[in-house]
């Protein structure tokens, strides 16, 4: 028995296969522990959603046990328990002919050449050795660090020791686009992602065609990751601007490294903020030394401008150690990663919206 890994089709091609949509409607009025089939590859995921971790793949022809049809998704059998796959992607099976896949198995590659034994230990037989770099097939649940597995025609176990860390099967690639700003590479289409990288505008990057939650899935790295849909587009927005121009900001002249990471990734996140100040004359050194930016919050007096000023400076805060900030000065407080412990301290009233920090977010940086 084979096992899967993620392989999520446009839409566009799920359309294409008439047969795909006959298996959908038989499926969709099936009976509980319908079995049916894979009409294309497709990752078996622990629940209903696309962001839900990915427990195996269940290849085009493949049969499995399907307990009930929802809002798209199947919910189907495997040896690990309950799982889920893509309802556009398979349909009422004719036939139990095939292969029925009950786990969520995983493609894996040995590290050195290794016995394959007849049982979880190594007191069990051998049966033969695996070669290092072979493809093995994970089949089932651990044992006493080892791991049972089908290669080639044998079925036997592998020491963990020496199984690489699956790597998943990414989205095939469908087309092209062009940033049309500083984008924020994200981990999740969702609100609880994690930021990867900020891409410069104008960057080519690799779309599957999903778009979730006005994300769009993007291949990055070798993985899948997510960017603003709205700020893609299919013509490159630098096209015809000198090459050899640097592709920085006025505000950035004189700004340490970590003013700019700071003043990009801030662009990104916050679009709506147009107005930066970095280097200026000032008694205090952080702004002259190019390791202070303002960032001008647009209608600060009303109630949606002083919510923006709060989420900026409690982004500013959760990023720190990402974008290497020192202390943040925001609605006469402050807040020092150094006495982070005591949180948000209250500022003496310096005379003004400006002197107050209440029309910007101050935030300086470590050098």
């Amino acid at each position: 028995m084979r096992q899967p890994t993620c392989m999520v089709r446009s839409i566009a091609a799920v359309v294409a296969s008439a047969g795909l949509i006959t298996g959908l409607t038989a499926l969709q009025t099936a009976a509980a522990d319908t079995t049916v089939t894979a009409v294309e590859s497709v990752n078996i995921r622990s629940g209903p959603n696309t962001n839900n971790r990915i427990v195996g793949t269940l290849r085009r022809g493949e049969y499995i046990r399907a307990v009930s049809a929802d809002n798209g998704w199947t919910k189907v059998k495997t040896s690990r328990g309950a799982a889920y796959v893509s309802s556009k992607y398979v349909a009422k099976a004719k036939t139990t002919s095939g292969s029925i896949s009950t786990s969520a198995a995983t493609v894996t590659t040995v590290t050195a050449s290794v016995n394959l034994r007849k049982g979880p230990g190594t007191s069990y037989k051998v049966i033969k050795v695996v070669r290092k770099g072979s493809k093995v097939t994970l089949t089932g649940t651990t044992k006493r660090g080892f791991s049972p597995v089908s290669y080639g025609r044998a079925n036997g176990w592998i020491s963990n020791r020496y199984l690489a860390k699956p790597a998943p099967v990414l989205p095939p690639v469908t087309d092209f686009r062009y940033a049309t700003a500083d984008l924020v590479v994200r981990t999740t289409s969702g609100a609880d992602y994690k930021r990867i990288t900020v891409v410069k505008r104008g960057t080519k990057l690799s779309i599957t065609g999903t778009v979730q939650n006005g994300r769009a899935q993007i291949i990055y790295n070798k993985a899948v990751r997510w960017v603003t849909a709205k700020y893609l587009s299919t013509t490159d927005p630098t096209a015809g601007s000198d090459p050899g121009a640097p592709d920085t900001y006025p505000v950035e002249k004189g700004l340490k490294p970590n003013a700019i990471k700071l003043h990009r990734a801030s662009r990104a996140d916050f679009p709506q903020i147009t107005t930066y100040y970095g280097v200026r004359p000032d008694a205090i050194p952080d702004h002259p030394s190019g390791l202070a930016l303002d960032l001008m919050i647009p209608d600060y007096k009303s109630a949606a401008g002083k919510a923006l000023g709060a989420k900026v400076a409690a982004w500013a805060q959760a990023n720190q150690a990402t974008l290497g900030v020192h202390y943040i000065i925001w609605n006469q407080h402050i807040w020092n990663y150094q006495r982070a412990s005591e949180g948000w301290r209250v500022m003496g009233d310096r005379g003004g919206d400006s002197a107050n920090h209440k029309n910007h977010v101050h935030i300086t940086v470590l050098p």
